[in-house]
């Protein structure tokens, strides 16, 4: 587990404590509902992709449930966003995004390691030498979006190695890096998914901009 949070496109500081105990607090439903309204009121277009998430998050997300659980036995990693209703967990599926890498061939980028160590989270590092659990079965990733890492890399998957590659100098890592829309099919639930879907249509509307849709009557509702 680990985690970055976001909140426009402000990064706020590692206090890992701290957001795993707040975002189980955090109530979906409130959230969607504030951020309608909002959406409501702000243009035709927004209440026209209000409505169609009223509908999903009163039917299609009713029974999800929050926060998830992360399956035993299987490599998850939690990102957490700050919002003004609270903290939400976003839960990512390591395994099947190792999967999905295999699956469609997609090769890595290669970094310096000085150019990727800002996005470990040094909180999330054990620098005891002497106590770490090796566990080199899935590859290292990194994320990069605008609405949901303040358009900065972070490490969803070794940042260990990464750390260590870094501190021993080394000229060069392989990294897996997934931008912006790369990495839905990595949310293990589809509250998380919606969750990232709703932002970017919140974003689009109260910003008047239509940032990854093909026109301005598109918005990431329709196609959920």
């Amino acid at each position: 587990m680990g985690l970055h949070v976001r909140e426009g496109s402000t990064v706020v500081e590692s206090k890992i404590d701290y957001y795993e105990k707040e975002s189980g607090h955090f109530n979906p439903q409130k959230h969607f509902s504030a951020r309608i309204q909002e959406m409501e009121n702000k243009s035709k277009y927004g209440a026209k992709v209000a409505s169609k998430w009223n509908e999903i998050a009163n039917l299609s997300l009713r029974n999800e449930v929050y926060p998830v659980v992360h399956p035993i036995g299987q490599e998850t990693f939690s990102l957490y966003a700050e919002f003004p209703t609270g903290v939400f967990e976003y839960a990512l599926d390591v395994d099947g995004a190792t999967s999905l890498i295999k699956e469609g061939g997609i090769t890595p980028v290669i970094f310096d390691p000085s150019k990727i160590i800002a996005s470990v989270d040094e909180g999330n590092i054990n620098k005891d030498t002497s106590n770490i659990k090796i566990n080199h079965k899935n590859p290292v990733m990194v994320l990069q979006s605008q609405y949901l890492t303040g358009g900065m890399n972070h490490c969803i998957n070794g940042n260990h190695r990464i750390f260590e590659a870094n501190r021993n100098n080394e000229k060069q890592i392989e990294v897996y890096q997934f931008k912006d829309l790369e990495f839905v099919p990595f949310f293990y639930d589809v509250l998380g998914k919606a969750m990232y879907y709703f932002e970017m249509d919140y974003s689009n509307v109260i910003s008047n901009e239509r940032n990854f849709l093909k026109d301005e009557y598109d918005a990431f509702a329709f196609i959920f």
